[in-house]
């Protein structure tokens, strides 16, 4: 597959993980990354970097039960010279669960750049950078 191709479908599918994701579908996130992805997410003092599928899988799973809402909003996409890397400017827009009761009230809005690298059209590394403030303000956590 020529360089172009390979970045336009990279591209796609960082459009289609997203999506899939906003609509309550991880599964449908999940079809395209890895077996062996690395998540990571450095501002955030607690996280542990995720290693493979499943525990990226229990990741998503512990934001859905977080939030009654998900919406990830890709506002641009920035392909590299390296056709298997996408940079990814995206706007987050949740509906913050409060516990017991469905929904607070509050909004958690973040704005994240992502750097996803693919090798054969599934995502193996997963570097995400967003503001941990704004998660600790809209989530008290």
């Amino acid at each position: 597959m020529a360089d172009d191709e390979r970045r336009q479908r990279n591209c796609d599918t960082v459009r289609t993980m997203m999506a899939a994701f906003s609509s309550g579908d991880p599964g449908g996130l999940l079809e395209y990354v890895d077996d062996d992805v690395v998540y990571e997410a450095p501002y955030y003092a607690q996280f542990v970097t995720k290693h493979g599928r499943d525990e990226l899988a229990a990741m998503l799973g512990a934001v859905e039960a977080r939030f009654s809402s998900i919406l990830y909003e890709v506002v641009e996409l920035f392909p590299t010279i390296d056709p298997d890397l996408i940079i990814a400017e995206i706007r987050g827009d949740h509906a913050v669960k409060d516990a017991g009761h469905g929904g607070s009230g509050k909004r958690y809005q973040n704005h994240y750049i992502q750097f996803l690298r693919f090798r054969d059209g599934k995502v193996v590394e997963w570097r995400e950078f967003s503001n941990p403030d704004v998660y600790r303000t809209a989530t008290g956590e």
